[in-house]
């Protein structure tokens, strides 16, 4: 009876192209192999896709002369599943490719998607954490695409899109490489560098010394970009060199000086490399700033001129000296003829060098030159001009400076300018300003 049943129908577990034909007649499991079908593919997060066969304008025409051929005789065994027949035909498929591509694009598995994001090293408050890897569901267009082109002209089976088909992070959270890091990451958090810099509280430790990390492999390192702009804040908090003082001049008070050549000037790039070292090394430690220019002394409130400086006013033609908050000589001076661009430069300065026996040489008031010997000759700035003795004037201060004034120099007496010579330090600084005048110019810087 089996026999002939199975003489016009297909015997139980037949399979035509991957397809369950079993028990349909011979001639409509040829043509129930090519008809529409639905596929459907879920990948993570239950995102799903469903291709319905009509969408894409799926056809497969049945291969000429294709005939089922089975043995009937052998239905005991298809019916137990001892035997499954799978038969293959080759059918002639088209499907328009374009409105499968639209279709998957614009499906829940490639829209709205999270990217993957490796695990790695997140500071919070004072100390790094670990931040786990995210998954993310980003799917490789190129591996999906072929798969579900494979099930549309194959097997029309359902697809479970696995791991493989997916962007991963590269680093997990129980990787050897973040392991390693982490404990990189123990070391500089306990890390506190310290500047140096009298007047100022400054140090490198924390969030600040964290903004500058890069990772490179298992290790951190320092952008040194980052560490340059962390150095040019510094040295903008802390230079005095170009920079207008508030200076307390004699019997006046309070007032501004302009910046001359003297004061504080952060090498940055220098001091950077400071940081470096210690950083390389993860020690804390202090920095003692290093300075394309310096001054006398930092004093406690960050400023240059402490309580040892020479004072002058051009407006009063005076001159101070104190030292070490004391004052060792004052006297009135010469300074430079107001007129014909003589004049003294106001400024900061300080005390360059200390010559004695010096020649001083130089243009005239009327275009000749100038050949004066002096006992000391002490510079303080780039213009030339200097204090030195003047033994050839019988008297100084007053208004002499209107009509017969110096090149430019400080004219002092000889017991002053000696008094002054063996007493004042290199680099002390000068401070000239007009109190109630305006002729002068800035000293160069």
């Amino acid at each position: 009876m089996g026999v002939l049943i199975f003489s016009f129908i297909t015997l139980p577990n037949t399979y035509i192209n991957g397809k369950n034909v079993s028990y349909a007649s011979r001639e409509s499991a040829l043509e129930e192999a090519g008809e529409g079908f639905k596929l459907e593919i879920s990948g993570r997060d239950d995102r799903k896709l469903v291709i319905n066969s009509k969408e894409i304008s799926y056809d497969a025409k049945i291969p000429k002369n294709a005939s089922i051929d089975q043995n009937q005789m052998l239905w005991p065994f298809n019916l137990l599943g001892l035997t499954k027949d799978k038969l293959k035909f080759d059918y002639k498929i088209n499907y328009d490719k374009d409105k499968l591509d639209d279709i998957i694009k614009e499906s829940p598995l490639f829209t709205n998607i999270t990217e993957p994001q490796d695990a790695g090293l997140v500071f919070k408050g004072d100390s790094f954490d670990i931040k786990e890897a995210v998954m993310g569901n980003k799917l490789d267009y190129g591996k999906v695409r072929a798969e579900i082109e494979k099930a549309i002209t194959t097997d029309h089976k359902d697809i479970k899109l696995t791991d493989s088909y997916y962007e991963n992070p590269t680093v997990l959270s129980d990787s050897k490489e973040l392991k390693q890091l982490e404990e990189d990451a123990k070391k500089i958090e306990a890390m506190n560098i310290k500047f140096n810099f009298n007047g100022f509280d400054i140090k490198l430790t924390g969030k600040d010394l964290v903004a500058m990390l890069e990772q490179k492999g298992d290790k951190f390192t320092i952008d040194y970009d980052k560490l340059m702009d962390f150095m040019k804040k510094v040295a903008d908090k802390t230079d005095t060199y170009g920079k207008d003082r508030k200076f307390k001049a004699t019997g006046i008070g309070e007032i501004v000086v302009n910046p001359g050549v003297y004061g504080y000037l952060l090498d940055q790039a220098a001091t950077g490399d400071e940081v470096l070292k210690l950083f390389n090394q993860r020690k804390s430690g202090d920095i003692e700033p290093i300075y394309e220019r310096y001054g006398f002394e930092r004093t406690k409130d960050g400023g240059d001129i402490g309580n040892t400086y020479i004072e002058v006013d051009l407006s009063r033609q005076h001159l101070w000296f104190y030292k070490n908050g004391e004052l060792v000589v004052e006297s009135p001076i010469v300074t430079g003829i107001n007129q014909g661009g003589w004049q003294t430069n106001v400024g900061v300065g300080s005390i360059l060098s200390k010559n004695t026996n010096q020649t001083l040489k130089g243009e005239d008031f009327f275009g000749g030159k100038y050949s004066t010997p002096v006992k000391y000759w002490m510079p303080i700035g780039w213009d030339g001009e200097g204090f030195h003795d003047a033994d050839w004037r019988y008297s100084f201060g007053g208004s002499i400076y209107q009509t017969d004034g110096s090149h430019g120099c400080l004219n002092l007496p000889p017991s002053v300018a000696e008094t002054i010579f063996n007493n004042v330090e290199i680099h002390t600084p000068v401070v000239v300003y007009e109190s109630s005048t305006n002729n002068s110019p800035p000293m160069m810087y």
